[in-house]
């Protein structure tokens, strides 16, 4: 016949094991509000790149066509326009990189806990 474990101790494992499962959903629920966050702030990069994109079109288009200005790359709108197409730009990549980050390292110490 099996032995049987005391009851303090069956209650002692359970008391730990829920322990263990509230920090793991806690970092779960963590890792989805901040990939939430960052989620909204892509989005938010990718359509200040969209109404930048088009000032700059617009901007382009106006010393082109309506000014008739020969020396279009050196204005300050179109200057202006694709300096803050860069910096969004690179906003924008820092975010998804970010983004791609978090829960790997949580399951990678998941993983080494499992072995």
């Amino acid at each position: 016949m099996a032995k049987q474990k005391p009851v303090t101790k069956i209650w002692s494992d359970l008391t730990q094991w829920l322990e263990e499962a509230s920090r793991v959903v806690g970092k779960e629920a963590g890792d989805l509000t901040l990939k939430g966050r960052l989620k909204l702030e892509i989005f938010d990069l990718n359509r200040m790149l969209k109404e930048t994109f088009t000032a700059l079109g617009t901007a382009v288009y106006d010393e082109v066509f309506v000014k008739k200005n020969d020396n279009w790359r050196q204005t300050a709108k179109v200057m202006a326009a694709i300096r803050k197409i860069k910096s969004t730009q690179r906003k924008l990549s820092a975010k998804e990189k970010e983004y791609k980050k978090v829960g790997k390292e949580a399951k990678r110490k998941a993983t080494r806990k499992k072995s």
